[in-house]
């Protein structure tokens, strides 16, 4: 997905891979406009293909694990059914984005077995 920074007569001047407050356009990569302006960024020494196909990785990994989970939430597939490497990678994503968003405590926390009357 390409967004694409306007001008204030709303002509594109400008795309990138992800989506700011100033790149807001969802634009095609094939409208004329964005087309020259992709063409001139692939022959320009600072930017390489290279490196706008990593930059736009990340939104593909992200869509790839909402469509699983959409998929997987409408039973179309198991999640077993994946391959278990894709399984690892997904489940370990889903681990690292939880505990980045502060969702997942790490520590379990000591319970209090004062009043245990079992022991």
């Amino acid at each position: 997905m390409l967004y694409a920074k306007v001008d204030d007569e709303g002509v594109i001047i400008d795309v990138s891979a992800s989506q700011t407050d100033e790149y807001h356009l969802l634009v095609a990569p094939n409208e004329p406009a964005v087309a020259a302006i992709l063409e001139k960024k692939f022959t320009s020494e600072n930017t390489s293909t290279q490196q706008i196909l990593a930059n736009s990785d990340n939104d593909m990994m992200r869509i790839i694990e909402d469509l699983i989970d959409l998929l997987t939430e409408k039973r179309l597939i198991q999640f077993t059914e994946l391959p278990l490497a894709a399984q690892k990678k997904i489940l370990g994503r889903k681990w690292v984005r939880r505990v980045h968003n502060g969702e997942d405590d790490l520590m379990i926390e000591a319970q209090d077995t004062d009043g245990d009357s079992l022991i």
